[in-house]
């Protein structure tokens, strides 16, 4: 049995000053059946720089774990290296440690241990949306972790569950050593991860005896090879390969929504989308229900907002839908100031169904009376040119990985976001910042640390942004994954990053 600590169990609790203590444990001991088996990701998990995790991405890996984690639907913070936490005061937590876990080098998980490696992170790999620092962590006791925040945060727990606060033991970056169910001896950039089942692992034993992680870019090639049985399973089978995949006998196919969406964001200061009107027309022009179903294979919802209703706070349910509604289009463009100016769309050349998404929103918009160019860029140069503010609508698709995705509303609607900052600082306007009293709600939100405030605050956000068309949502995303018919398990996280492999095993 796992106990849970439910988002509104711990931040109703903390906005009391207190937030009683909540014991999690996980069974184990379950039969294991051995076997080997490969699982294709579209990236290696030792490309790029990992040295903090001993070469190894923490993501998708089974080898480091997190003191938080986020629950399969995405709907609660659960304890898992740690069993429960409170708050002192507005900036100190303290985190209550398993006394059951051993890492892969055999010395125990203490909070000293934990303090030093999320220094060690921290200090090689600042993270400020974390609100933490290097010198945040603290070891009380042998169990009991202090974390200072440099301001206060209510999202702290469910930030810990991001990959990213993977726990690897401080004393040697030379090869992976966490806590998790797999563990890898050593670990070669060239080759797949290799990894074998942790024999003292504190939750429950791993089916498989050995399981690797292959990098296959191409996403029809990690499809093919799935229909071979060169791999066993893989992430990202490309949407219009499910059919397909459902009808042959050896492979099974699931998908999961995420909390994720595509979007495309409209620039409020550049010509002519600084025009209200305009934004609010191009809205009731876009039909996302036959985005979804013709371009997306009809995997994946159509879009009310930024945010899909699975994140907590997300305001799906409120906000009406803008149409598809042409008359209404054109009415809009004629109350306009628009002259008959083109229209930018950008897209990265690495998202094609993205490229045939702009395609069909430019058609759309040629039928209101309004000119637009789709324009493609590399992946170098997409992001750099959005930031120049060249861009009328660029089209993204973003979400969290993390259980608490409270980032992603500064990120890209403060004036102080990642998205905005540079251009306000500069000039004094941004990309999609409304201004002053929508940043006040961020903050409000940011800071808040009771669930009802943050939602509220968040969601007034969310109202706004889409009164004054700031984006013209898209689709909520399903990813696909595909695995041979004589496998069992994982049981689908809805962030695939987040997948726990101890249950994937031979039928």
């Amino acid at each position: 049995m796992q106990q849970t600590l439910s988002r509104r169990q711990l931040l109703g609790g903390v906005a009391g000053g207190a937030v009683a203590m909540t014991a999690g444990c996980q069974s184990i001991g379950a039969e294991t059946g051995g076997g080997s088996k490969t699982v294709a990701l579209s990236q290696s998990l030792t490309s790029g720089d990992w040295s903090m995790y001993g070469g190894a991405a923490p993501y998708y890996s089974p080898m480091h774990e997190t003191l938080t984690a986020s629950s399969h639907n995405f709907s609660e913070i659960e304890p898992w290296l740690a069993t429960e936490w409170e708050t002192v005061d507005d900036t100190t937590w303290e985190f209550r440690l398993r006394d059951d876990v051993t890492f892969h080098n055999g010395e125990d998980f203490t909070a000293d241990a934990v303090a030093q490696s999320l220094s060690a992170l921290l200090a090689d790999r600042p993270l400020g949306w974390a609100k933490v620092t290097d010198e945040s962590f603290t070891a009380l006791d042998d169990r009991t972790l202090q974390i200072e925040t440099v301001a206060r945060f209510g999202a702290l727990a469910g930030t810990l569950s991001h990959p990213l606060f993977g726990i690897q033991h401080p004393s040697s970056y030379e090869r992976p050593i966490g806590t998790g169910p797999f563990e890898a001896e050593a670990v070669d950039a060239d080759s797949p991860l290799e990894t074998v089942r942790f024999r003292d692992y504190w939750g429950d034993e791993p089916q498989l005896e050995e399981l690797t992680f292959e990098g296959i870019s191409d996403p029809t090639t990690r499809s093919t090879s799935l229909q071979s049985g060169d791999i066993d399973a893989s992430f990202e089978i490309p949407r219009q390969d499910y059919e397909l995949l459902s009808a042959n006998e050896d492979i099974q196919v699931r998908t999961k929504r995420e909390p994720r969406a595509g979007s495309a964001m409209v620039n409020l200061y550049n010509s002519p989308t600084d025009d209200a009107d305009l934004r609010r027309a191009l809205n009731y022009a876009v039909d996302q229900q036959a985005i979804v179903e013709s371009i997306l294979s009809g995997i994946g919802a159509p879009a009310k907002g930024p945010y899909p209703p699975m994140i907590p706070w997300s305001a799906h349910d409120d906000l009406p839908a803008y149409g598809p509604n042409l008359e209404r289009a054109r009415e809009l463009v004629e109350q306009s100031a628009y002259d008959g100016e083109d229209v930018a769309l950008h897209v990265s050349s690495d998202t094609p169904h993205m490229q045939l998404i702009a395609t069909r929103m430019q058609e759309r918009f040629a039928e209101i009376g309004v000119s637009s160019t789709v324009r493609q860029f590399g992946r170098g140069s997409f992001y750099t040119t959005e930031q120049k503010a060249n861009s009328n609508l660029t089209l993204i698709e973003l979400g969290s990985i993390n259980g608490a995705a409270d980032y992603l509303v500064r990120l890209q609607f403060h004036s102080e976001g990642g998205d905005n900052a540079a251009l306000h600082e500069s000039e004094g306007t941004g990309l999609y910042n409304l201004g002053p009293d929508v940043d006040d709600l961020i903050e409000t939100g940011d800071r808040a640390l009771d669930e009802e405030t943050k939602h509220e605050a968040y969601r007034e956000v969310q109202q706004r942004v889409m009164e004054e068309g700031v984006l013209v949502p898209i689709y909520y995303k399903e990813y696909v994954f595909g695995q041979r018919a004589n496998t069992t398990g994982p049981q689908m996280h809805a962030v695939p990053h987040m997948t726990r492999w101890t249950e994937f095993a031979n039928e």
